[in-house]
């Protein structure tokens, strides 16, 4: 077996089923059943997102992300709405978790991020949403990046990365690692899957810690920023550490 044909295995095992009668859809409905009383009128759609829609999901770290989508007439801050929100999902008994951009509970073992977001207007996609980690707003497409991710092709490189990333145990965000993947890969042929994961592998160990991310959807958001120092460090050592001596595929990634 090939080292690509070992991680193409892995991927399989970690296959997270997205079609339109995934299981995992059928949580839309719950969180509209939560949500609609909060919102009230205010509420303009609710819709799957991340990683789950970008084909970039793994069994084992499965969760599926939902925008509540609000009126632009919402008449309060974005850091009062999301206060709110995890304020009704504690009073449901819920026991929600904050997240970078969420609130996160659980349905049936699986996490579901509920993300609050004030729509601009009614004309286009872009939305506000409060980021936890800045403990402030930010205004991005939270539909551009799904098209993004699916344009760039690297979801399999993408998943393995998140494998090793959990199994190093690594505070590393999702989305600022799916664009590091793409961007660490952005000369490199599709479909060359262990020597372009051993590329990402390389460009964190050597260039990640210095290099700013921006949101393609909206560049004033510096992705790299929700990050220190540290924790850049931290990702680069160990992916230093994974590379440095020869070792089989399966001492990697399992």
């Amino acid at each position: 077996m090939s080292p690509s044909d070992y991680l193409r295995a892995i991927l399989q095992r970690e296959a997270v089923d997205s079609g339109i009668e995934a299981p995992l859809r059928r949580f839309e409905q719950r969180v509209e059943q939560l949500c609609a009383g909060w919102a009230g009128r205010h509420l303009l759609e609710i819709y799957p997102i991340g990683a789950f829609e970008k084909g970039m999901a793994n069994r084992s770290g499965v969760g599926i992300d939902f925008v509540l989508s609000l009126s632009p007439q919402v008449p309060f801050t974005l850091h009062e709405i999301y206060e709110s929100l995890f304020s009704a999902l504690e009073r449901q008994e819920l026991s929600p978790v904050r997240r970078p951009v969420a609130a996160g509970i659980r349905f049936d073992d699986v996490l579901v991020d509920i993300i609050p977001a004030k729509r601009e207007s009614i004309a286009n996609d872009i939305h506000e949403i409060y980021s936890s980690r800045r403990a402030a707003p930010m205004k991005t497409n939270l539909t551009h990046h799904v098209l993004d991710a699916v344009e760039a092709g690297r979801q399999e490189e993408v998943r393995i990365l998140k494998l090793w990333r959990d199994q190093q145990g690594l505070d590393f965000p999702s989305f600022y690692l799916e664009l590091t993947v793409v961007a660490a890969l952005r000369r490199r042929p599709p479909g060359e899957l262990s020597d372009n994961v051993w590329h990402v592998l390389g460009y964190l160990a050597q260039l990640f810690v210095a290099r700013g991310v921006l949101d393609p959807a909206n560049a004033n958001n510096v992705v790299s920023d929700e990050m220190t120092a540290a924790q850049k460090m931290a990702i680069a050592r160990a992916a230093a550490d994974t590379r440095s001596g020869i070792r089989p595929w399966s001492e990697i990634v399992t």
